[in-house]
């Protein structure tokens, strides 16, 4: 008990420190009862009214009234006596101990109490009040206050009077009843509550899903027959479709024959003829380049001097032109090593996005802000539309986003915000927007303002959405629905509120907008630059040979007409003999032609069988009877008809429609298996609560089990008792089977009144200590004792007053004198009257 004692001061920390009450029952004037710590007895004759100092607490903390023996509220207050006035009003109230802060919460801010005070008053006119602290309050207020100093007028600490005897009385349901109450199981029976309907629901919903799926089933049989015919008709036209591609192709191979007859004729011609094309066109190629020749000798005779100096002009600039792009090649390698060092830096003002740019992930493609920029005048306004998703990462993927940010948790450095470009969404420009574009002072959506690589057109789409960046707020104060951020950073949101001012600019970050600070894409720029060196380098060079050569050309006239004489000379020549190789060509080809007409009309007829052979798509190895006779092939190819005939009505529609039905019907067939799982975890889940259930009222039971036997053996100086679980079962009675000393164990009915007695009462203090409680109040529970039994109850009585707060109402002498302090109760013209009595020390 000594344990139990220290939890409860622990936990409660208060005690009843006095009572007062007026009007209630016998109690006519205003009477107080001071209680302390240890055992307190209340006596006198029965009939005096002291079992109304209980009934007086149990109406403060809100009993109904039908427990503290009356019909109805108002049959609590005083009801006159000899020569007394029945009282208009009845009023207890209970002061507790705050000396611990217990009740601090409920007192007002900054106030300071060592002891609270609850009370109720009912009136005859009917109204009942409930106070805290002398002023009216909720009767919730009250429960509060019983909740967390865990009184409860209902439970085993407030024993009133033949309590005893109910226990010894009642029915081994009744008894396993406060063990449930006790273990608080209820919780598990409204769990099991829930699942059996949720069981039951489930149950009605397969039944029902089930005789879906039997109707689904035999439709699917019956189409499935109609497939499977479907499919033997196809079978017998694809054999069909084969037959008339072999065929077609045993009729190409005849008409390739002939062609190729034919042609062995003309071979020889053909090649001679071809042979005579190609001297021709070494003639025709021959006479062009000495025509062309002819032409170039023209063209210098007739320009005369070229000018030499104009060339010399032009190199000079060529030369110019290379030494200013060498200067913007330095700089542009004065800019990579800039931007090289800023990119080292990874320094966007945020520890969380540096780290995650320095990882070594190629898939981190860079900070948001670093990958757009922008001109100078849009630059606060682009800052601003963009707002905190200036520092968000843009990466490739969600799963090298996840990588980042498990290495910001890993590494406690903080947080980022990423942009996977495989799960970003983009939205499309609204209709609102697209009008407010139109207007005047707008000056275009955000996302069309910045540059940016195509390859994060996602980002910015997301980003920027459908924002508008316009001169000034005026140009869209008609327009509802859109975001617009203008040129000063001026900000309407879709909801219609605005935000704007003076905003300062941070140095540096327009800086950001208004350059590229790729140093890949000043790389490139430099290549491109050193490529047009080259090249203008090249051009120098061409003229410098155009003006040697041009210097060298004012020498050779006289040659060039010799030149000229020669070469027109040999163009007659040429021509002669063309003219001879044309003729042979000619003769030939009027040969080739007499065997033509016969040879086109095979080609005709081939051609078109090849047509027809395009629309069967077999390979030859694939096809029947190729060395057979068309005759042959055509007779099988009636047959099979005769045989497609013989089926009568084919449903070829159903090869599909099986597909879809059995897809359908496996889908079906798995939400009802979902449903047979949903229905064995439920049925799972009772499981588990009826273990646990059971878990938590057998642990219950065998602390109450370990209570009642040790005071039992303490009351009757030895012997045992148990309590027995009908057939292990929670859900049937509990029995009380006793031994007392040198007696075999019977059930609690078969003892003796005063045995029954001891037993009932081990089994309260079993309770009590299980059951804790700042107070412990008990109506005549020794009524049905002796004085030896008396004795051993007022010990037990007094070992635990050592450490807790006893009220005990009694009429019992050896109670009384093991009491640190009593009072007794004696009455006078039907009013009850208190007085302290001495007792022997």
């Amino acid at each position: 008990m000594a344990e139990t004692v220290q939890k409860q001061e622990t936990e409660t920390s208060t005690k009843i420190n006095k009572v007062t009450s007026k009007g209630f029952k016998s109690f006519q004037q205003k009477t107080a009862v001071p209680f302390f710590e240890g055992l307190t007895a209340i006596v006198g004759e029965n009939g005096n009214g002291k079992s109304n100092i209980l009934d007086a607490m149990s109406f403060v903390f809100g009993r109904r009234s039908s427990k503290i023996r009356a019909e109805k509220m108002t049959q609590l207050i005083f009801n006159g006596g000899e020569n007394r006035k029945a009282a208009d009003y009845a009023h207890v109230t209970i002061y507790l101990d705050n000396s611990s802060g217990i009740f601090d919460e409920f007192l007002e801010e900054g106030e300071e109490a060592d002891e609270i005070t609850v009370g109720r008053k009912i009136t005859r006119a009917g109204s009942s009040m409930y106070k805290f602290q002398g002023t009216n309050c909720k009767k919730s207020v009250i429960e509060d206050i019983k909740r967390k100093a865990n009184i409860d007028p209902d439970g085993y600490h407030f024993v009133r009077q033949g309590k005893v005897t109910e226990i010894v009385e009642q029915s081994d349901v009744a008894r396993r009843k406060v063990v449930d109450e006790l273990s608080g199981v209820s919780k598990f029976d409204e769990k099991k509550d829930e699942a059996e309907e949720e069981l039951e629901e489930v149950e009605t919903k397969l039944q029902e899903q089930e005789i879906l799926l039997e109707e689904k089933r035999e439709y699917l049989e019956k189409l499935k027959e109609q497939k499977e015919l479907a499919l033997k008709y196809r079978e017998l036209e694809q054999r069909k479709e084969k037959l008339e591609a072999s065929i077609l192709i045993v009729r190409k191979r005849a008409l390739s024959n002939q062609l190729a007859n034919i042609n062995t004729d003309v071979s020889d011609k053909r090649e001679r003829i071809e042979e005579l094309e190609e001297e021709l066109e070494e003639l025709d190629e021959e006479i062009d380049r000495k025509q062309d020749r002819i032409d170039e000798i023209d063209e210098q005779q007739s320009s005369g001097m070229t000018d030499v100096q104009h060339l010399e002009n032009r190199i000079e600039k060529k030369k110019g032109q290379i030494e200013n792009k060498r200067d913007k090649v330095e700089d542009l390698e004065e800019t990579i090593q800039e931007l090289e060092k800023m990119q080292n830096r990874r320094n966007t003002g945020s520890r969380a996005v540096d780290a995650v740019l320095s990882m070594n992930n190629s898939k981190i493609l860079g900070a948001f802000q670093d990958l757009i920029s922008a001109d100078n005048r849009y630059a606060v306004a682009i800052e601003t539309a963009a707002g905190g998703h200036m520092k968000d990462v843009v990466v490739e993927d969600k799963d090298t986003a996840l990588d980042a940010i498990n290495y910001l948790k890993r590494e406690s450095i903080g947080r980022a915000r990423m942009l996977p470009l495989d799960k970003i969404s983009t939205r499309s420009k609204s209709a609102k927007s697209q009008m407010a574009k139109k207007k005047k002072g707008v000056i275009g959506y955000a996302s069309e303002i910045v540059n940016y690589d195509q390859k994060y057109a996602k980002a910015v789409n997301h980003v920027f959405s459908d924002t508008l960046i316009a001169e000034d707020l005026e140009s869209v104060k008609n327009i509802d629905g859109i975001r617009v951020v203008t040129l000063d950073g001026d900000v309407m949101s879709r909801g219609g509120a605005m935000s704007g001012g003076k905003k300062k600019r941070r140095r540096g970050k327009n800086k950001k907008l208004s350059q590229s600070l790729d140093p890949e894409k000043k790389k490139e720029e430099k290549k491109e630059v050193e490529k047009e060196i080259e090249k203008l380098q090249k051009d120098i060079a061409e003229l410098k040979q155009m003006k040697e050569r041009k210097e060298g050309e004012q020498e050779t006239d006289e040659d060039l007409v010799e030149e000229k004489k020669q070469i027109r000379k040999d163009l007659r020549s040429l021509r002669d003999k063309r003219q001879d190789l044309y003729s042979e060509k000619q003769r030939m080809k009027t040969k080739v032609d007499d065997v033509g007409g016969k040879k086109a009309r095979l080609k005709a007829e081939l051609s078109n069988t090849e047509d027809d052979l395009e629309d069967y798509d077999y390979n030859e190895d694939e096809l029947p009877g190729l060395d057979s006779s068309p005759e042959d092939l055509k007779k099988k190819k009636k047959k099979l008809l005769r045989k497609q005939n013989s089926m009568g009505p084919v449903n070829m529609r159903a090869i599909d429609e099986y597909k879809q039905q059995k897809e359908e019907f496996d889908e079906f067939n798995d939400k009802i298996s979902q449903i047979r799982q949903e229905k064995l975890e439920i049925e799972d889940m009772i499981n588990e609560i009826e273990k646990k259930k059971r878990s938590c009222f057998m642990e219950t039971l065998k602390q109450l089990q370990e209570s009642f036997s040790r005071i039992f053996t303490q009351l009757f100086d030895g012997g045992n008792a148990e309590l027995v679980l009908e057939d292990d079962d929670i859900e049937k009675g509990l029995k009380i089977r006793a031994a007392p000393p040198k007696k075999d164990p019977h059930i609690i009915q078969a003892l003796s009144g005063g045995e029954k007695t001891l037993t009932a009462i081990a089994f309260v203090f079993a309770i009590l200590e299980y059951e804790e409680s700042p107070f412990y109040i008990m109506d005549e529970i020794d009524a049905a004792l002796d004085k030896k039994n008396s004795k051993k109850l007022s010990e037990l009585l007094k070992d635990y007053a050592d450490d807790n707060q006893f009220i005990v109402i009694s009429h019992n002498e050896i109670t009384v004198r093991h009491a640190e302090r009593a009072y007794g109760v004696s009455m006078k013209e039907g009013v009850s009257r208190m007085r302290s009595i001495e007792l022997d020390a």
